[in-house]
């Protein structure tokens, strides 16, 4: 399947319980770095609520990287642990050697050589509640495009992501309980706009690959009322055939933004 749709149940909470004591049991002490290699992935997502709980600081790598700046990034992060899909695992077997600083490697989907699957890297650990006390507010470290030179860190504090949110959820006229399809990278905004859209009890339709047809369809399907897109996905939006029939009713498409509820 090419889409699926993250509620906010119980069984997320222990997951993410799960996580976090699995980075305790791997050594990640609170402060350090731990990366995501992913592409859109529901599992990948919750691993960050796993790092968060861990007084862990996440790291979103980016897919669509080569693999030597990649290898930058999480040798510069100083990054101790690397949780990632098994559509990369070419890439993190040939820097691995390269990473000093990288002392674990989990693949989310499969059993490797070199990397225990998600699940045997969780087995036996409790879903009990967990939560680390933090040594200082870091949260998040993203990595710049590196259009003016190697890529840089942006280090946001946890009152830096509640900052972005509350600013999304004063400057968008919320109502109800919103439905956010996610089609953009969930490692870049589209998955910092998860945030708001949490807060309110909503849902995320996690699209893993960009298909405008599909998007359509799913705005039809789940009533869609929020989404972000990039420009690039925009012109192909409105470029495309089936945009006019399909029925968009539940939402009304902004450029480089969210779809707004009618009223």
């Amino acid at each position: 399947m090419s889409v699926i749709v993250v509620f906010l149940r119980p069984l997320g909470l222990r997951l993410s319980y799960r996580i976090a004591r699995g980075l305790d049991r791997s050594g990640i002490a609170p402060g350090e770095k731990v990366a995501i290699l992913s592409g859109n992935d529901p599992l990948a997502f919750a691993c960050v609520f796993g790092i968060s709980r861990a007084a862990a600081v996440w790291c979103p790598i980016n897919p669509r990287n080569e693999a030597t700046e990649n290898k930058f990034i999480l040798d510069q992060f100083d990054c101790s642990l690397l949780l990632f899909h098994s559509s990369f695992a070419p890439m993190v077997e040939a820097v691995r050697q390269d990473l000093p600083k990288l002392r674990a490697l989990v693949c989310l989907d499969a059993e490797l050589p070199f990397a225990p699957s998600f699940e045997r890297w969780l087995g036996g650990l409790t879903d009990d509640v967990y939560q680390r006390a933090t040594i200082d507010d870091l949260a998040m470290i993203p990595g710049t495009g590196g259009t003016t030179g190697k890529p840089k860190g942006v280090m946001l504090s946890g009152r830096n992501i509640e900052a972005m949110t509350a600013l999304t959820l004063m400057g968008y006229p919320f109502k109800g309980r919103p439905i956010y399809l996610a089609l953009a990278p969930l490692t870049h905004a589209a998955g910092v706009l998860c945030f708001p859209i949490m807060t309110l009890g909503g849902r995320v339709v996690i699209m893993h690959h960009p298909d405008i047809g599909e998007f359509l369809a799913l705005i039809e399907r789940y009533r869609v009322t929020h989404t972000f897109l990039p420009p690039t996905v925009i012109y192909m939006l409105l470029d495309h055939p089936g945009l006019d029939a399909a029925d968009r009713s539940s939402s009304r498409i902004v450029a480089m933004s969210f779809c707004e509820p009618r009223s």
